[in-house]
C-alpha cells in the first residue's frame, strides 16, 4: 500500500489506519492547564524578544551593512525591518533621522549607467515596499514622506523596440531623465513616479497616482496622469 493510499483511508477511516482520524481528532482536543505564573513569565519573554531581537538585528548587522553599501549615512537612522535590497554599484547617500520601511528594493546603476547616484534628505521617510530605480538620479528633498508601496523610476526599464527587448538589450542612457521630490512632500500609496519628474517642495501626490509631468510646489495632484487639484495654503 502506497502512502497516498494509506492517507486516503485514513481519512476515510478504512483499512489499518481506521482509527487515525478518530485518534487525530482527540489529540487535537487535548488542553493544557494554564499554569498562570508560567504563562506570565513566557507572555514577558515573548514580548521581550519580539522587542530586543529586531534591535539586536539592526545594531549589530542591519545598519552596518547598509551603511558599508552607501556613501554615506546619517546619524539616527531608523530601520524598520530588512535592509533594502540594493541592486547596482550606484552612489547612495541617505541623511540624518531618514526612516527606512520594510521590503524595500533599490536599484542604484544600471550597466548603461555612469554615476548613478539615490539622495535622500534629513528626516524623510520611506516606508515599506517601495521601489526606486536609478540609472542616472533620484534625489528626494527633505522632511519628505514617501507612503508604502510607491515607485520612482528615473528610466523606462525596458527598451520600447520589440526587437531590442527580444534581445534582452537595456535601454540607452538616453531613455533615462533624473526624478527630484523637493522638501516637505508627501507622496501617497502605491503612486508611480515617472522619469524626468520634478516635485515641487511642499507638494502632495495622491494615492495610486501616476506622475508623467513635473508637480509645482504646494500642489495637490491626483489621478492617472496625475493632474492639479487645487493649491496648497497654511
Amino acid at each position: 500500500m502506497t502512502w497516498d493510499s494509506l492517507m486516503d483511508a485514513a481519512r476515510r477511516g478504512t483499512g489499518p489506519l481506521r482509527h487515525a482520524r478518530r485518534l487525530w481528532r482527540g489529540l487535537l482536543g487535548i488542553r493544557m492547564p494554564v499554569i498562570r505564573p508560567l504563562a506570565a513569565l513566557l507572555y514577558a519573554e515573548r514580548g521581550l524578544r519580539l522587542t530586543l531581537w529586531p534591535v539586536f538585528l539592526k545594531i549589530v548587522y542591519r545598519e552596518p551593512l547598509l551603511r558599508y553599501r552607501c556613501a554615506q549615512v546619517g546619524r539616527r537612522l531608523k530601520l524598520e525591518g530588512a535592509l533594502p535590497e540594493i541592486i547596482g554599484d550606484g552612489r547612495i547617500v541617505i541623511g540624518d533621522d531618514v526612516t527606512i520601511g520594510s521590503h524595500q528594493t533599490w536599484i542604484v546603476g544600471f550597466k548603461v549607467s555612469e554615476g548613478a547616484e539615490l539622495v535622500i534628505g534629513d528626516g524623510t521617510s520611506v516606508n515599506f515596499q517601495c521601489t526606486i530605480s536609478v540609472a542616472k538620479s533620484v534625489r528626494i528633498g527633505a522632511h519628505t514622506m514617501i507612503a508604502g508601496g510607491v515607485q520612482i523610476f528615473d528610466n523606462i526599464s525596458h527598451p520600447l523596440s520589440p526587437a531590442r527587448r527580444l534581445r534582452r538589450d537595456s535601454f540607452t542612457l538616453d531613455e533615462s531623465s533624473p526624478v527630484v521630490i523637493g522638501t516637505n512632500c508627501w507622496i501617497g500609496y502605491g503612486a508611480i513616479i515617472l522619469k524626468g519628474v520634478t516635485i515641487g517642495d511642499g507638494s502632495v501626490v495622491g494615492a495610486a497616482s501616476v506622475v508623467t509631468k513635473s508637480v509645482p510646489p504646494n500642489t495637490l495632484v491626483a489621478g492617472n496622469p496625475a493632474a492639479p487639484i487645487k493649491q496648497l495654503t497654511d
